[in-house]
């Protein structure tokens, strides 16, 4: 239904708009709590979240831990939660920070959380978890909307300057 780096079907407002209409308050207000950026909040009986807050945290503590050995400081310090540490995080963070650019990075970053997404929707089949996983992917795709937009925008302020050798 979603692929990563297709065209978002909706906002992120739109889904959430279109969803209230048709779950329970209970239910609407734990896909409205689902978010990219796992919450402080850790108390959350959907099965769903709880997977994504986990790895999404531990992915982010594998980013600062990096990022940090990178600077020669110690990331205890940034770290959210304990810092436990996952190989195949660690694999993926280091494969990806070697991106030629900031771009490509999270590009790469954006594409393991698709997987993850993906492993956490199996046997799954329109539940409430299954809207969840569909939301985060929404936020997502969303996300690399803007991206191209601005990416559009500066090319065609950039393309619709006058050049410099042809004012002279």
């Amino acid at each position: 239904m979603l692929s990563f780096g297709s065209k978002p079907p909706m906002s992120n407002a739109q889904f959430l708009d279109y969803t209230a209409r048709h779950l329970s308050g209970k239910d609407f207000f734990a896909l409205k709590k689902s978010s990219l950026t796992p919450s402080e909040e850790r108390e959350t009986t959907q099965k769903a979240l709880q997977t994504w807050r986990h790895f999404e945290i531990s992915l982010r503590n594998e980013l600062v831990n990096i990022r940090a050995k990178k600077l020669s400081k110690d990331g205890h310090d940034y770290f959210r939660g304990e810092y436990v540490p996952d190989p195949f995080i660690a694999a993926m963070v280091t494969e990806a920070a070697g991106e030629e650019t900031p771009l490509e990075v999270e590009k790469k970053i954006d594409t393991t959380r698709w997987e993850k997404l993906e492993e956490i929707e199996k046997q799954h089949f329109f539940d409430l978890h299954f809207l969840i996983i569909y939301f985060l992917k929404i936020q997502i795709l969303n996300k690399w909307d803007n991206i191209k937009a601005e990416e559009g925008r500066k090319i065609a302020v950039e393309l619709l300057q006058p050049r410099k050798e042809l004012k002279e």
